[in-house]
């Protein structure tokens, strides 16, 4: 019984140390994707508002002056900085395993440092068109054992901070728009939110992609009384778009899709093996508890 116990002890204990592995090929991973799919977001973002510059809103750019095209586009150049850093920042965070000897005060007062050094870092960039994101996905260090859910549960945090990202990044390059003068002035500003936050219903509709189009209804100028309904196309990046259009971040998607596969397997030879050291405990505590009338 002593030989079993200890035999699955170490399975287990070769299985965590496999799950740590892992975990630091996922972070290697997700470093060089983060970084790709900012150059990604960088060319689409400038892709889509070129097409809604020229062909969906011609006359409207038409009425810009030389100054002012180019301070939209100086705008739009700055959102896409402004995500590529928030992506790499978001993944500024010890390796999800126990660093030995850092204590999680310690980790606090060093995330504390990183944003007050990025907020400096900010207020002192200039120009239109400044990404207003908070990069705080609440990622916390993971501690020992380093379980299959645990590192899911990292990876998960990670992947939804990506789309909200994608999500400000849409809301706000459509105010910049609205305030050049290409979307309409008296649009309301949760208009434009909804359509940054549109789901995945419309993933599926023809036409340009990380563009949106939708049907609004506004009050007439000449009466207050009478409403009209208007198309409007508007900026949504999506992420599926923006990886099927560029060959190395699709490459990179992959990879972590075949670390993600690794993970599926280790879980569940993980939890095979927490289930026999269970069965093997509970019928030796059976032994030691029972006794004859």
């Amino acid at each position: 019984m002593a030989g079993s116990i200890n035999r699955i002890e170490q399975d287990i204990a070769t299985l965590e140390e496999a799950i740590a592995k892992l975990a630091e090929e996922f972070h290697q991973g997700y470093e060089v994707y983060l970084m790709a799919l900012g150059q990604g977001v960088r060319q689409q973002l400038i892709l889509a508002s070129y097409y809604l510059c020229t062909q969906t809103y011609p006359e409207a750019f038409l009425k810009l002056s030389v100054s002012e095209r180019q301070k939209l586009q100086q705008g739009l150049r700055n959102l896409a900085k402004q995500m590529q850093k928030a992506l790499c920042q978001s993944l500024q965070m010890p390796v999800p395993v126990e660093v030995p000897g850092l204590e999680l005060e310690e980790l606090e007062e060093l995330e504390a440092e990183e944003a007050e050094e990025a907020e400096e870092a900010e207020e002192a960039e200039e120009g239109e068109g400044k990404l207003e994101l908070e990069t705080d996905f609440e990622i916390s260090p993971i501690r020992k054992p380093l379980t299959p859910e645990r590192l899911s549960a990292w990876q998960e945090r990670i992947e939804t901070g990506i789309i909200q990202l994608l999500k400000l990044l849409s809301k706000d390059a459509n105010l910049l728009l609205q305030r050049s003068g290409l979307l309409p002035q008296k649009l309301p500003e949760a208009v434009l939110e909804v359509a940054s936050k549109a789901e995945a219903s419309s993933e599926g509709i023809a036409g340009p992609p990380n563009l949106l189009q939708i049907m609004i209804e506004t009050e007439d100028d000449d009466d207050s009384q009478t409403s009209m309904v208007t198309k409007l196309t508007t900026i949504h990046l999506r992420l599926g778009e923006i990886e099927f259009a560029d060959a190395n971040v699709m490459t990179r998607r992959h990879q972590l899709r075949h670390l993600s596969g690794q993970l599926s397997g280790i879980r569940r030879e993980y939890h095979k093996k927490l289930r026999e050291r269970a069965i093997v405990q509970a019928e030796s505590a059976w032994r030691a508890s029972w006794y004859e009338d």
